[in-house]
């Protein structure tokens, strides 16, 4: 969602320069400021997108998060495999939201806030104090970035899933098997280039495949790519803003 989601906020820059109605540049602390109002006053829906890069602030969103969730607004957060290591995090998203459905994915994600469908905040990728936002009214623009976020939630999966895979299905190993998978290898020449017996290969390929839930390799491999144990596949074409 990075690459598509840049190229989009920096298309409704050029376009939008001039409309301070439509698009607004904050600095670290109005972003903030901005992005908890925007929860706070969502009433509908709250779609999420966390890098998981700046501790701080997220902290204190997920808080937000969890009351927002609390008065019925349906909140959605997708957020990086790199979650899982972030044991603080995770803790605070069982303590104070635990009404908020979590999403991970293993691309890069871009930091963003949508409400209801109408507004949304868009961070800057740079760390620190210099970290800008821009506050996003034009409504082409909120249409390509729900449609972006929609697309990433659907090729994502459940938290509760990531945190069942065993470290085995985690490893190194398991993940150069599922790539032999989905390059197409026979298991021949999969087990060879990996150093095994065709049969520990296809044992392997067996038990990565009942922990994935799949019932066939071709359901593992896209299974393997919602849990981010393999690359998304990226388009090189960029999203534009219609009207």
């Amino acid at each position: 969602m990075l690459l598509e989601a840049r190229r989009l906020v920096e298309f409704a820059v050029d376009r939008h320069r001039s409309e301070g109605r439509l698009l607004t540049a904050l600095g670290p602390e109005e972003g903030s400021e901005t992005t908890e109002q925007l929860v706070g006053s969502a009433a509908r829906s709250l779609a999420v997108v966390l890098s998981g890069h700046h501790d701080e602030e997220i902290t204190r969103l997920v808080s937000c998060l969890g009351r927002a969730a609390a008065r019925g607004v349906d909140v959605r957060l997708l957020a990086g495999v790199g979650l899982l290591e972030n044991r603080l995090l995770l803790e605070r998203l069982e303590k104070y939201a635990a009404g908020v459905e979590v999403r991970l994915v293993g691309a890069v994600l871009q930091d963003m806030v949508l409400a209801d469908g109408l507004v949304s905040v868009v961070w800057s990728r740079a760390a620190g104090p210099s970290r800008e936002a821009i506050l996003m009214r034009a409504p082409a623009v909120l249409r390509n970035l729900r449609t972006l976020f929609l697309a990433s939630w659907n090729g994502s999966a459940p938290l509760a899933d990531h945190r069942r895979l065993s470290e085995r299905t985690r490893s190194a190993l398991a993940r150069r098997i599922l790539l032999a998978l989905s390059s197409g290898r026979t298991d021949e020449v999969a087990a060879r280039d990996l150093g095994m017996s065709v049969r520990t290969y296809r044992r392997n390929v067996a038990e990565i495949t009942r922990e994935l839930g799949a019932n066939s390799r071709f359901q593992a491999g896209a299974r393997a790519v919602e849990l981010g144990l393999l690359p998304p596949v990226t388009s090189d074409h960029p999203t534009r803003a219609a009207g």
